[in-house]
């Protein structure tokens, strides 16, 4: 009897999404046999295909994490980045300003080719609080009740949630955390206040060197990031391995039942 190879589709915004939020989860399962394939909401198709292009140098940069990660598929939805705030004439090409059901058709396009047995995505909270991080969340949440096949699982990354109220403190600093997004409709508030607990901690420590070698494509988005992620990027390989040793995910479909333990594994009946 022919046992089908089970699939895991995750749906990111940018490249390096796959990589730094959740690189050694997806390493782990592609190395354990499973087919693992990434969608992302951007880049545009790039203007020029050489390395003066910004969206061409971004999109290589996937395939080279990709391959890093063990991933056997690529996916672009096609759309631009957005900045964090509120700006003047946002167009529908920025994917935290087209129609949510726009995106998440597209998204449903992928998942009806692949008929993935579990699906990934940011938080509602959007890691660090990106609008384009949350509108992939919720479109991506859109998609899978509508094209989900029979039996599959729906999960998201769940950040610990001391760090996602502290870094919303910041944020509130210096950006209007209750109107974020290109037409100020995003309240990452009220995202954070609803933020869901973990209903699964993934042992991932044994694939943090793949993350690192994935990380390693990002090289011009490291150099340009901010100081704590630098310094991350940037430590030995022990000291991340503390940092990823496990990936925390939250389920939303099937909904946990009450009592319900932590999964230690998402493809649990897969193995053995």
């Amino acid at each position: 009897m022919t046992t089908m190879t089970p699939t895991l589709l995750a749906v990111f915004a940018h490249p390096d999404d796959e990589t730094f939020l959740a690189g050694p989860l997806l390493a782990r399962y592609a190395g354990q046999g499973i087919r693992v394939e990434v969608a992302c909401a951007t880049p545009l198709e790039p203007a020029l295909s050489d390395r003066s292009d910004w969206d061409y140098r971004h999109r290589q940069a996937l395939f080279c994490a990709a391959e890093a990660l063990g991933l056997q598929g690529v996916h672009f939805l096609g759309y631009d980045g957005a900045p964090m705030g509120p700006i003047p004439n946002a167009g529908q090409r920025m994917v935290a300003a087209a129609p949510l059901s726009q995106v998440a058709g597209a998204i449903g396009r992928v998942m009806d080719d692949l008929q993935p047995d579990a699906v990934i995505t940011d938080s509602p909270y959007g890691a660090y609080g990106h609008p384009d991080h949350i509108v992939v969340h919720w479109a991506t949440v859109e998609a899978f009740q509508k094209h989900k096949k029979a039996g599959a699982r729906l999960y998201c990354l769940a950040l610990p949630l001391p760090l996602v109220r502290l870094n919303l403190r910041l944020m509130a600093l210096r950006l209007p955390v209750h109107g974020l997004g290109p037409h100020g409709h995003i309240d990452l508030a009220a995202a954070v206040k609803t933020a869901p607990e973990k209903t699964a901690l993934v042992d991932t420590r044994g694939y943090v060197r793949c993350r690192r070698t994935a990380a390693r494509c990002y090289a011009e988005e490291i150099a340009g990031a901010p100081l704590p992620l630098k310094l991350l990027e940037w430590s030995p390989l022990w000291v991340q391995r503390l940092v990823f040793r496990r990936t925390a995910l939250t389920r939303l479909y099937p909904p946990v039942r009450p009592g319900e333990q932590l999964e230690r594994d998402i493809f649990a009946s897969h193995s053995g």
